[in-house]
Parts: structure tokens; C-alpha cells; sequence
């Protein structure tokens, strides 16, 4: 397998040769790839035919993302809704809650279908018999932001414990496995990293200002186990309400960054200015000109237009904040890059910042941005958390995640797309973010079907 460069990803800018597209989207994939087998022999440029190689992944990827038939779903719904029907899926169809392709001559749906409804669809939700009453989580999160509100942040120390392991049928002892989960940088509202404890091999830790921090560990087992890492952190979160008074105080403590000019420009190959995304965002700020105002309408189109749903791999998508624009449909990371897109088009400086939301009732990968408005500084904005806040009708919390940030985060990237220190020598599973953790042997990188994945953690409040 062709060593990966992430110089590789700017190829996805390019549209594909029209025949190899049209075997694709007909969903004869053995078709696409012997087109793709004879473009690769034809005089284009040499980013074209990276280009065509990265498709050729895709398509192995899409049939795995992709592996339901019709039948095959209404039957996994049926296991938990046992009245579901496939008219019911059609209905999901035409209202965009079940992802699918054409593969072969019919319709596939992503793995993530049934969990992805049952998430979002208040009848399915109700004929599965999922009650709608407050969770722990929501519990936890209501708490922590009233406080916030009260007493203008709020500070909690987090203990965390994950790992990365190969799934037993991949492994075979003593083969060399080079793997990196995340870590939590000191940066912005995180403070106080301490690592307690790691798998015993040999380990690389990157600085603790580093944008994409990682653990590296490389090893040749005689036995499978996972890969861990045990540390704690400290997450300092302050509230803005941008009163008059909230303005005054943020001014006394502005500290100009000189570099958030940077943070507008274009970054290839999805932070791009299309001229459907530059019209967009003309029409969403429309004749305003303070840029505090502009981030707000871009943050309220976000969240009171497109509906969140869980998303095939970024690797799959060719250019991520124009297919939620034009689709209307995203997860949190695609959502957090429409709207860093559109702020940068509009002039606000806008980056990204992700890792795990951890919540004691619910820990997992979570995507979110930052955007640069004085003399606030750096700020916080949501648009999944916000979008949900809309749908469930709670205005306030929708409003509070622009701007603010509740103190469940653990922050280990803030850039998007960037390399490891420790370097990969295969394509990531996810070549832009690094949340759950990646493993690699000489030969390949393993895919995210061939790993498994753990998150544990204890919440202590400073103070």
C-alpha cells in the first residue's frame, strides 16, 4: 500500500472524469473501478490520478459504510420497532434520516441508520418505547450551564482513561502496531494536563501546545491487548452574555491575537470559497457589518436550518461544508466546518477545535468552533449542540452556544486536517480530526470496522 501525504487530500478539489462518476453514482462499483484502471493510464496530471486513487478507497470504504439493503433495514428496525414497515422507510427517505447509495442496481443504507433515526425521529422513537424524559446527561449539562450563567464560568477537573485496540481476528502475535489516541493540549480553556499512567511499550507524547496532541505507542505484543492512556485535566469555561456590562469586562481583558488574521483565509480541500458558499453567506449577513452580529446570523441559519444527522466518514465526503450547505443534513463536524466557512468568507476569523465531549452520562467524540471577534478574543460556537437545543424548542440553550462553551470538552485538536508529530505512515481513518484513536501496522492502516474503542472517566469540581 502506497505510503499516505496529507498533501494528497488537496486532490479532492478535483471533479472526477464524467465516465468514472457516472459508474458510481449508477452504483456499479466494479465498473468505477476498472475506469478508474483506465484513466490511471491516460495522459492527466499526476494530482488527477491521486485523485483517482483516493476514489478507488472510497469506493472500498462506501461498501463497507453502505452494507443494508431495504430489506435487510426494515428488518434491523423491526428488531427494536417491531411495527416498522417499509413504507416507514421510505418516509425516513424523503425526510433524510437513512443515508443511502446504489450498489449493484439497489438502494444501501449506512450502518448507522437505526441508531441515527432512533436518535432523531420522535415516532419512531416512541413506538420503540424510548420514553422522552431527561437524561443523566441533559441533567448534568443543565446544571453546569446554569451555574455558569450564575456566576459568570466554572471550572471542573476531569479524570480520563482511554484506549485503542485491534480487534482479536485482525491480530496475529508479534506483528509491529503503531498506534496514537488523543490527548487533551494546554491551550485556550484547558489547563493542568497530568498523565497518570500508559501501556508499557515504547511511547512518544507530544508538547503540550501542540494543535493535533497525541500519545504514540509502538510495540510488537505476543498477545493482543489494548493500547491505553490515563490523564487528567482541568477545563476553565466562561460565560458571555454580550451585555454591555459583558463587553466592558471582556475589553479589560482583551488580548489581541495578531495571527487570527490567518484564520481567514481558504484551507484546502474542504474550507473552500465556493460560489454557492459566498452566495450563501452574502444572503445569511445580508447588509450587516459588526462581526459579532454577522457570526450570529451565520450561527442561526446553521442551527435553525440544517438537521443533524450522523454522517458517513469525512474521508467519503469531497468537500464537507458545501455538501451540508447544499444538503441541509450533518453531523457535528461537518456543522462546525459550514460554519467556520462562512465566517472566513465574511471576514471573522474562524478555526476549529474538537476531541470528546465528556459528560458523566455520555462520552464521545464531539466537533465544535472558535471564531475571533474583539474584544471578546476567541470565542465558542456550537451549531450541533445549538441545532439540537432548536429542535427540542429550548431557545435559551440554543443561544448559549454561540458564544460559550459548556465544560465537558476535552480539547486535543486545534487545527483541522493536521499531520500527526508522530508521523503515520497510512492514510488515517479520519484524515482530519484524531478523537478516538488510530492503529497501523508495516503493511496497512487499520480501518475504524477493525478496532475497538474505550472511553472511561471520573468528573471531580475544582474548587
Amino acid at each position: 500500500m502506497k505510503e499516505f501525504t496529507y498533501e494528497e487530500l488537496n486532490s479532492l478539489e478535483y471533479d472526477l472524469p464524467e465516465e468514472v462518476l457516472k459508474y458510481k453514482m449508477a452504483g456499479d462499483f466494479s465498473g468505477a473501478r476498472e475506469s478508474i484502471g483506465r484513466w490511471l493510464e491516460r495522459s492527466v496530471t499526476e494530482g488527477m490520478k491521486t485523485r483517482l486513487r483516493l476514489e478507488m478507497e472510497m469506493l472500498d470504504l462506501l461498501e463497507e459504510e453502505f452494507p443494508y439493503t431495504k430489506e435487510e433495514m426494515v428488518h434491523l428496525f423491526a428488531e427494536q420497532v417491531p411495527d416498522f414497515t417499509l413504507r416507514d422507510l421510505e418516509r425516513l427517505d424523503r425526510e433524510g434520516l437513512a443515508e443511502w447509495i446504489f450498489l449493484e442496481g439497489e438502494k444501501h443504507y449506512i450502518c448507522s441508520t437505526v441508531s441515527n433515526v432512533l436518535r432523531k425521529d420522535r415516532e419512531i422513537r416512541k413506538r420503540a418505547g424510548i420514553a422522552e424524559e431527561a437524561s443523566e446527561e441533559e441533567r448534568y449539562l443543565s446544571e453546569a450551564i446554569r451555574e455558569m450563567k450564575e456566576n459568570g464560568s466554572i471550572t471542573k477537573r476531569f479524570r480520563l482513561r482511554t484506549s485503542v485496540a485491534v480487534k482479536e481476528e485482525c491480530f496475529h502475535s508479534g506483528m509491529y502496531l503503531k498506534a496514537h489516541l488523543p490527548l487533551p493540549a494546554c491551550l485556550y480553556q484547558v489547563s493542568d494536563v497530568t498523565i497518570l499512567d500508559y501501556s508499557g511499550c515504547k511511547v512518544t507524547i507530544d508538547p503540550e501546545d501542540a494543535l493535533c496532541r497525541t500519545i504514540c505507542f509502538e510495540d510488537r505484543p505476543v498477545q493482543n491487548h489494548p493500547f491505553f492512556v490515563e490523564y487528567e485535566y482541568t477545563v476553565h469555561a466562561v460565560y458571555h452574555d454580550f451585555s454591555e456590562e459583558d463587553r466592558k469586562r471582556a475589553q479589560e481583558m482583551f488580548e489581541e491575537d495578531r495571527d487570527a488574521a490567518l484564520f481567514t483565509k481558504e484551507q484546502g480541500p474542504h474550507i473552500r470559497f465556493t460560489p454557492y458558499l459566498r452566495d450563501l453567506a452574502r444572503e445569511i449577513v445580508g447588509d450587516e457589518k459588526e462581526p459579532l452580529a454577522m457570526a450570529a446570523r451565520i450561527y442561526d441559519y446553521i442551527t435553525t436550518k440544517v438537521k443533524y444527522s450522523y454522517m458517513k466518514e469525512y474521508f467519503l465526503i469531497p468537500q464537507i461544508p458545501e455538501y451540508c450547505a447544499k444538503n441541509l443534513r450533518g453531523d457535528c463536524g461537518v456543522q462546525a466546518l459550514l460554519f467556520i466557512t462562512l465566517c472566513r468568507i465574511s471576514g471573522i476569523p474562524a478555526k476549529w477545535q474538537s476531541g470528546l465531549y465528556t459528560n458523566p452520562g455520555s462520552v464521545g467524540p464531539h466537533d465544535w468552533a472558535m471564531f475571533y471577534v474583539e474584544p471578546y478574543g476567541w470565542l465558542f460556537a456550537d451549531p450541533s449542540f445549538g441545532g439540537s437545543a432548536c429542535h427540542s424548542g429550548d431557545e435559551d440553550r440554543r443561544k448559549f452556544y454561540f458564544g460559550n462553551l459548556d465544560p465537558f470538552r476535552m480539547a486535543a485538536n486545534h487545527a483541522f486536517s493536521m499531520p500527526f508529530a508522530c508521523r503515520k505512515r497510512f492514510r488515517p481513518i479520519d484524515p482530519y480530526d484524531n478523537q478516538t484513536g488510530e492503529i497501523e501496522t508495516e503493511e496497512r492502516g487499520f480501518s475504524s470496522h477493525e478496532l475497538e474503542h474505550k472511553r472511561e472517566f471520573i468528573v471531580r469540581e475544582e474548587g
